[in-house]
């Protein structure tokens, strides 16, 4: 059947004259020389990645392309053509047979009459099997003096058939006596990284010192001898595969068992293991394309790396580096001489270079053009003025004269500006959105971009090239223009604007919000038996946390005499309800007044809960522990019993969950109380609608346990909202809601849901999320009169995705306009609370509209109190322990207690919250010792310990710990501070347990089976 576009001429006719005229006709219109001629085959084995760029190159010179693919080769990687190659037409494919003269009957066959003139390495698995192809064909093709051409070719001569050797006219002879250029098999395996070193060794080059063996004993020297780390690595590893640094001899043997045992991915068994020093050093990309030895450097880049997320390099970009320079005229002779060494004379080549102190030193050969699907192609033909490692290949293997005319090296100033941007990600989560990658795209110099995520992938923080997220080619005629979007692609990055996530289950939990958290969501990476390794680290975690109170500062001891009441306290009891972290301190203070104390503990309390006592604190001798009775005159009576022949003259709570006992008993007792007026002052609905009614401001809410109670509600008030059941302890089930459609689902999973306590969520809670600084009031009160002991701010920053992380709680100056706007407020409050007697711990956001009160914790301060001796130097000898036991026994000094805080103080100092910028599982803390020898140390409390699982620090559950600093020298806590966070942002805090990592370059990257745009 003819071709459509050929008009049928040849129409059917009686006439076997005119039958034969047609047959003649269609016979000349079939010799047509558009049609009949011998065309050139490039074959190209395994072609993926950057090999099918040049194979598309070689297709638009006029030549047809064959693939040709390995045994073992996977389906999948057939199938890698990059995003700028659209799709590939090969003229044939077939496999790699048993032989090399079987593979090329194959190939004969399928060049169908034209001639194979070239065969190359379409990617790193090729190399090999190219190299030998190459040569047997070039071997083979001198033999008499035919042509390499399939069956259907015209012949002359004898022996024609499928798959034969044929003798074709004198123009399919010029083409045939072409020479197959080939690197050949004298160096067998050049793939191998141990030979590629051992290779320049022998040429006098700097190498890697290495061993390598499939036995242990032939490398066990290497690794008792070799500074550590070392790299462990299979001798063919496809890019980072298997890639371990190892930091001891342990390690290094257990991943050299594991290495021999396990399946790489090419599907093979790791034939050995290679083990090599680590290179320290700047790191360089030398591309060449060779032909007869001649080598021509087509470009040469630098990685960008640099400290991120805790790894100690994360690959920030690649840029072209000026061939002109002293340093790259070092990388270009040493790179060519590595060449030579390695016997390549042919086709192109990707060193990785490492130049170290003792100047350069190869990390591997990639006997293939550089990776990354060809990305880089565009920039470097702008960079050259019309030619990048794409155009030279082909050059190399079909147009000696143009390769000749090629520069040896690119001339300089480059003709444009540009570089790849590689992205980093400072979060996690789900992927809703990419609006980032809209914003990349639209900027002016954007070219092109690789290894994009979708919506629905869950990403990581970058920490290595797995775990990124794309990187993006920018160039353009304006050096300034691309300087612009390089820098606002970094901003991008810190801002963490290229994603929009999925939302989730929000910790809103502040540090002092609440002394008791329990967590039922699902454990987080590092779990064992459902338990998390690490959690939140200030009191709420009780007695599993590490502590550490400075033992060589005098001034933190306390005084020598013991401070004495006004009555004769050893006749009189105190009753402090569950006395934990900052009630134990309360107790003590009570007990070195002369008083016995009394535990009395609720129902339900957590048995571990009870033997929580702060480090100050030491052993605390109750006089008696009794529990809760069914009603409250029988647990008078037990109060009363336990006191024997005592008076008891105060009960008081020594927790969050002690408060509406210690309200219902006192009152009971007819001691001072704050009574059950309102009945469930804890509750925060309570809270807000009391103060509401007061007129001071108060969170806009609506609850109930029917959607048509709050749906108004969240209709009409601005998103994000705040919605967690009425009763919820902690964060359990609290959630940021972004939209109508998300808090309407969020509301009936807590309605379904369990809460922590066992019970059905009787309704839930819809709060406006307030905006603005976070302060905390503490304050001390005796029938009504209300003293001010500490103000407070937290130190919240966006971190790690996070919008805010806190990294301290800093003491307010009562003088400050702040703090005449607040403490005036709080006072309100307690009074719209009817809060009269005994601590309180008032948390308060300044709005734009002024101060909102987030929760009023009717009970001390907690975190252990380890806050106590930094408000003791801060007030000149006081705190909210030493006000609170006054308020109580002590009328006359409570009394002399200042209205608020001195100002200034009479010292400096804070609470520094820690912030974790690694991942992994901890081997030591190293930093914790180093805080602890600061001049300002004063307190140090963590759930961290060797073995524990430490994450990116987003919220207090991830936390990893606090520390009080304070000194008399305002200048000396603040550089403990500066080197506290220089220590977090080095992580200098951990020496974690290594373990296997990519150490791929971003060249080897084009494999991967990510997006491209």
């Amino acid at each position: 059947m003819l071709p459509k576009f050929i008009p049928n001429i040849f129409a059917s006719s009686a006439s076997s004259e005119q039958e034969g005229s047609n047959k003649k006709n269609h016979h000349q219109a079939t010799e047509s020389p558009y049609l009949s001629q011998v065309r050139k085959i490039a074959v190209f084995v395994d072609p993926y990645s950057t090999g099918c760029v040049v194979a598309q190159e070689m297709q638009k010179r006029g030549f047809l392309i064959i693939a040709l693919w390995t045994t073992g080769f996977s389906d999948a990687m057939k199938l890698h053509v990059p995003k700028s190659c659209g799709r590939m037409d090969y003229f044939a494919q077939v496999d790699q047979q048993s032989t090399l003269e079987e593979t090329r009957k194959v190939l004969l066959d399928a060049a169908a009459g034209h001639v194979i003139v070239a065969c190359l390495a379409g990617g790193e698995a090729g190399v090999d099997y190219a190299d030998a192809l190459s040569e047997y064909l070039e071997h083979t093709r001198g033999e008499g003096s035919g042509t390499w051409t399939g069956g259907g070719a015209a012949t002359s001569g004898s022996g024609s058939g499928s798959g034969s050797k044929v003798l074709g006219s004198e123009k399919n002879r010029s083409l045939g006596n072409q020479a197959i250029l080939s690197n050949g098999t004298k160096i067998p395996n050049r793939r191998d990284k141990y030979v590629q070193q051992e290779l320049i060794k022998q040429a006098g080059l700097r190498s890697v010192r290495q061993a390598g063996s499939d036995k242990f004993e032939d490398v066990e020297g290497f690794l008792k001898t070799e500074a550590y780390p070392v790299v462990l690595k299979p001798n063919e590893s496809a890019g980072s595969d298997g890639v371990k640094l190892c930091y001891s001899f342990e390690e290094a043997k257990e991943h050299f068992e594991k290495l021999m045992s396990s399946q790489l991915v090419n599907g093979g068994e790791c034939p050995s293991v290679l083990c090599q020093e680590f290179l320290k050093g700047t790191e360089y990309v030398v591309d060449h394309v060779s032909r007869d030895g001649v080598h021509k450097t087509c470009m040469i880049w630098v990685y960008d790396k640099r400290k991120a997320n805790g790894a100690s390099f994360v690959y920030f970009g690649m840029k072209p580096v000026d061939p002109t320079t002293e340093q790259a005229n070092i990388l270009i002779n040493y790179t060519r001489r590595v060449l030579d060494a390695m016997g390549i004379v042919h086709g192109p080549t990707h060193a990785e270079i490492m130049m170290t102190a003792e100047g350069p030193c190869l990390v591997e050969m990639n006997c293939r053009a550089h990776g990354g699907d060809g990305c880089w192609r565009p920039l470097a033909v702008a960079l050259t003025g019309g030619y990048s490692q794409v155009e030279v290949t082909a050059d190399a293997f079909t147009d000696p004269k143009s390769f000749s005319r090629v520069p040896d090296k690119p001339s300089y100033p480059f003709k444009a500006f540009g570089q790849e941007v590689i992205f980093v990600n400072y979060s996690c989560g789900k992927v809703k959105s990419t609006p980032g990658y809209d914003v990349v795209r639209a900027m002016p110099s954007y070219v092109h971009m690789d290894g994009l995520v979708s919506p629905g992938t869950e990403v990581d923080y970058t920490i290595d090239l797995v775990s990124g997220i794309g990187s993006v080619i920018v160039m353009h005629q304006d050096e300034e223009v691309v300087r612009r979007d390089i820098e606002f692609i970094r901003y991008l990055e810190e801002i963490n604007g290229f994603f929009v996530y999925e939302t989730k289950l929000e910790n809103l939990k502040r540090p002092r919000g609440e002394d008791i958290v329990f967590e039922t969501s699902a454990p987080p990476v590092g779990t064992k038996d459902g338990k998390p390794l690490h959690r939140r680290v200030f009191s709420s975690d009780g007695p599993s946390l590490i502590r550490h109170m400075s033992n060589d500062r005098p001034e933190l001891r306390g005084p020598l005499v013991k401070r004495m009441t006004t009555v004769d306290s050893s006749q009189e009891a105190v009753v402090i309800v569950d006395p934990y972290s900052t009630g134990c301190c309360v107790a003590e203070e009570i007990m070195k007044r002369g008083f016995s104390v009394i535990a009395l503990w609720t129902k339900g309390f957590a048995p571990e809960m009870k033997t929580h006592v702060p480090l100050s604190c030491g052993t605390l001798n109750y006089l008696d522990e009794v529990e809760e009775a069914d009603t409250l005159m029988e647990t008078s009576e037990v109060v009363h019993m336990a006191a024997g022949k005592l008076r008891v003259v105060a009960c008081l709570a020594g927790g969050e969950a002690g408060v509406d006992l210690a309200d219902k008993l006192s009152e009971y007792m007819k001691v001072r109380t704050n009574g059950t007026n309102i009945p469930n002052r804890r509750d925060k609905k309570v809270q807000q609608e009391i103060i509401r009614k007061h007129g001071l401001r108060s969170v806009r809410q609506a609850g109930g346990a029917n959607f048509a109670d709050v749906k108004d509600f969240l209709k009409t008030e601005p998103y994000p909202l705040v919605l967690k059941p009425v009763e919820s302890a902690g964060s359990d089930g609290v959630k940021l809601c972004h939209s109508f459609q998300e808090a309407e689902e969020h509301f009936y999973v807590l309605m379904k849901s369990q809460m922590v306590n066992g019970g059905q969520c009787p309704a839930v809670l819809c709060q406006e999320f307030l905006r603005g600084k976070e302060y905390v009031v503490d304050h001390v009160s005796r029938d009504g009169e209300h003293k001010t002991v500490m103000v407070w701010v937290y130190d919240k920053r966006p971190c790690h995705g996070s919008a805010f992380v806190y990294f301290g709680c800093i003491p307010v100056d009562s003088d400050s306009p702040e703090a005449k706007i607040l403490i005036p407020y709080v006072r309100g409050v307690l009074d719209a609370l009817e809060f009269k007697n005994g601590p309180s711990h008032a948390e308060v956001m300044m709005t734009p509209d002024g101060p909102c009160l987030v929760e009023m914790n009717c009970r001390s301060h907690g975190g252990d109190g380890n806050w106590r001796p930094l408000c003791l130097a801060l007030n000149g000898g006081y705190s909210q322990v030493e006000a609170t036991v006054d308020a109580y026994l002590d009328k006359n000094q409570f009394m002399i207690i200042p209205d608020k805080p001195p100002s200034p103080f009479k010292a400096a100092g804070q609470e520094v919250i820690l912030v974790s910028y690694g991942r992994g599982t901890v081997k030591a803390t190293p930093g914790f010792e180093d805080i602890k020898q600061l001049p300002s140390f004063v307190y140090l409390e963590t759930g961290v310990r060797p073995g524990s699982w430490v994450d990116y620090t987003v919220d207090l559950f991830t936390g990893i710990g606090s520390v009080i600093l304070m000194h008399h020298d305002v200048n000396v806590v603040n550089e403990d501070i500066r080197r506290i966070r220089q220590m977090e942002k080095n992580n200098e805090l951990f020496v974690f347990e290594n373990h296997v990592g990519s150490m791929r370059s971003p060249s080897l990257m084009g494999i991967s089976k990510l997006t491209i745009d």
